[in-house]
Protein backbone atom coordinates (compact mmCIF):
# COMPACT_ATOMS: atom_id res chain seq x y z
CA UNK A 1 0.00 0.00 0.00
CA UNK A 2 1.37 3.39 -1.03
CA UNK A 3 0.16 6.77 0.11
CA UNK A 4 0.93 10.42 -0.63
CA UNK A 5 2.67 12.03 2.35
CA UNK A 6 0.73 14.52 4.45
CA UNK A 7 1.08 18.08 3.28
CA UNK A 8 0.89 17.41 -0.48
CA UNK A 9 -2.29 18.41 -2.33
CA UNK A 10 -3.37 19.17 -5.89
CA UNK A 11 -4.72 22.62 -6.73
CA UNK A 12 -5.94 23.95 -10.05
CA UNK A 13 -3.97 27.09 -10.84
CA UNK A 14 -4.54 28.93 -14.12
CA UNK A 15 -6.24 25.84 -15.53
CA UNK A 16 -3.36 23.50 -14.62
CA UNK A 17 -3.25 20.77 -11.97
CA UNK A 18 -0.32 21.59 -9.69
CA UNK A 19 1.05 19.76 -6.65
CA UNK A 20 1.43 22.20 -3.77
CA UNK A 21 2.55 21.74 -0.20
CA UNK A 22 1.09 22.79 3.09
CA UNK A 23 2.59 22.93 6.55
CA UNK A 24 6.15 21.77 7.17
CA UNK A 25 6.44 20.11 3.75
CA UNK A 26 6.41 23.56 2.13
CA UNK A 27 9.92 24.12 3.50
CA UNK A 28 11.33 21.00 1.81
CA UNK A 29 9.54 20.98 -1.56
CA UNK A 30 10.99 23.65 -3.82
CA UNK A 31 9.62 22.71 -7.22
CA UNK A 32 6.46 22.94 -9.26
CA UNK A 33 4.94 19.67 -10.38
CA UNK A 34 2.21 19.80 -13.03
CA UNK A 35 -0.14 16.83 -13.39
CA UNK A 36 -2.14 15.87 -16.45
CA UNK A 37 -5.64 14.48 -15.90
CA UNK A 38 -4.55 10.85 -15.53
CA UNK A 39 -1.74 11.77 -13.12
CA UNK A 40 -4.22 13.82 -11.05
CA UNK A 41 -6.54 10.80 -10.93
CA UNK A 42 -3.69 8.60 -9.67
CA UNK A 43 -2.51 11.26 -7.19
CA UNK A 44 -5.98 11.60 -5.68
CA UNK A 45 -6.28 7.82 -5.34
CA UNK A 46 -2.87 7.72 -3.66
CA UNK A 47 -4.02 10.35 -1.14
CA UNK A 48 -6.39 7.66 0.16
CA UNK A 49 -3.78 4.91 -0.08
CA UNK A 50 -3.66 2.42 -2.92
CA UNK A 51 -1.74 -0.49 -4.36
CA UNK A 52 -0.06 -0.47 -7.74
CA UNK A 53 -2.61 -2.98 -8.99
CA UNK A 54 -5.51 -0.73 -7.93
CA UNK A 55 -3.94 2.19 -9.77
CA UNK A 56 -3.55 0.12 -12.94
CA UNK A 57 -7.21 -0.91 -12.73
CA UNK A 58 -8.20 2.73 -12.19
CA UNK A 59 -6.42 3.83 -15.37
CA UNK A 60 -7.90 1.00 -17.40
CA UNK A 61 -11.39 1.83 -16.09
CA UNK A 62 -11.13 5.57 -16.90
CA UNK A 63 -9.13 5.50 -20.13
CA UNK A 64 -9.04 3.32 -23.21
CA UNK A 65 -5.71 1.68 -22.36
CA UNK A 66 -4.64 -1.91 -21.94
CA UNK A 67 -2.85 -3.60 -19.08
CA UNK A 68 0.65 -3.06 -20.50
CA UNK A 69 0.24 0.69 -21.06
CA UNK A 70 -1.53 1.24 -17.73
CA UNK A 71 1.14 -0.71 -15.85
CA UNK A 72 3.97 1.22 -17.52
CA UNK A 73 2.32 4.57 -16.82
CA UNK A 74 1.59 3.73 -13.17
CA UNK A 75 5.13 2.47 -12.56
CA UNK A 76 6.58 5.60 -14.14
CA UNK A 77 4.35 7.93 -12.12
CA UNK A 78 5.10 6.10 -8.87
CA UNK A 79 8.83 6.37 -9.57
CA UNK A 80 8.53 10.15 -10.07
CA UNK A 81 6.70 10.46 -6.76
CA UNK A 82 9.34 8.36 -5.01
CA UNK A 83 12.17 10.40 -6.56
CA UNK A 84 10.50 13.62 -5.35
CA UNK A 85 9.89 12.12 -1.89
CA UNK A 86 6.12 12.57 -2.17
CA UNK A 87 5.26 8.96 -1.26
Amino acid sequence: MMKIKEGFIVKEIAGKNVVVTTGDEALNFNMIMHLNDSAKLLFEKLKQGSSEEELVELLMDHYDVGLEVATRDVKGFIQVLIDKNII
